[in-house]
């Protein structure tokens, strides 16, 4: 099993990092928040917005 160990997981207590993509069309706020409550790192698209 390959180990994530470097200086970044181990301030944040994590075993890997989980980034979460802002996709346009599919993701929602209430996906975000559940990526979020896991200790992942959750994203919300801004490319669609009138500006």
């Amino acid at each position: 099993m390959m180990e994530w160990k470097n200086e970044l997981s181990a301030l944040l207590d994590i075993d890997y990092p989980i980034i979460q993509a802002p996709m346009l069309g599919v993701t929602t706020p209430e996906m975000v928040a559940a990526v979020s409550e896991k200790g992942g790192l959750g994203s919300l698209p801004v490319g669609g917005l009138s500006g």
